[in-house]
């Protein structure tokens, strides 16, 4: 199986022997791949609709794999199963990822590492991950048909960790390695808030926050 660049980052963050929990498992390609290649002693595969649950299902039934599989037909970890001590939570938005990981966080007491791949509001993400204990070791920023993604793998941490607004905003590990597919990405957005800032009747205190954003741009990536 060949994955998509997006879902080969994510798969590339799992450790070996790992134990894993794809939360919104759809196809189930990521724990059939992760199989394939001998990286993973257990999936459970998660879905809250029968629909999508019934199309997992088949998918690890063709694959070989089901006899070491959990097939989960509920919300988010609700049902996390102790032989895992992996969570991936990817393809989705910031704000369900938060809700995912919030409502069950005794479950997270097993959970070694979380992988997430956050479509929206990833400084929200951050500081979740960050208040529950855990602490970025790995992320990776890169382009996939257009478009922008920033997967990032945490680990439980014995030390309490903080992350600055800036790099909750840029990513902690961004801001450290610069890398040429974020640089083009900011460099856009920084583009796009200076056309902004030309118009005529844009209100003070919008041009000023543009102003603001864009001098912050500026410093993160030179």
């Amino acid at each position: 199986m060949t994955l998509s660049k997006r879902l080969g980052a994510v798969a590339s963050f799992v450790d070996e022997g790992a134990g894993i929990a794809d939360v919104g498992s759809d196809h189930a390609e990521l724990p059939i791949f992760l199989f394939e290649k001998g990286t993973i002693r257990f999936a459970e595969a998660i879905e809250n609709k029968p629909g999508p649950f019934s199309i997992m299902k088949k998918a690890l039934s063709h694959s070989g794999f089901l006899s070491r599989c959990r097939l989960s037909l509920s919300d988010g970890l609700a049902e996390l199963d102790p032989k895992a001590d992996t969570v991936v939570l990817a393809g989705m938005g910031g704000p369900l990822i938060v809700k995912i990981l919030s409502s069950h966080k005794e479950k997270l007491s097993q959970v070694k590492t979380i992988i997430v791949d956050a479509h929206s509001e990833r400084p929200l993400v951050i500081g979740v991950l960050a208040n529950l204990g855990y602490r970025l070791s790995d992320s990776a920023f890169f382009f996939d048909a257009g478009i922008a993604y920033d997967v990032m793998k945490w680990q439980k941490s014995p030390e309490a960790v903080a992350y600055s607004p800036k790099e909750r905003f840029f990513g902690p590990l961004n801001l450290l390695r610069v890398p040429a597919a974020w640089v083009r990405y900011w460099s856009k957005e920084r583009g796009k808030l200076a056309d902004l800032i030309q118009n005529p009747n844009l209100p003070a205190k919008e041009k000023a926050a543009y102003e603001k954003r864009i001098a912050e741009i500026t410093e993160a990536i030179g």
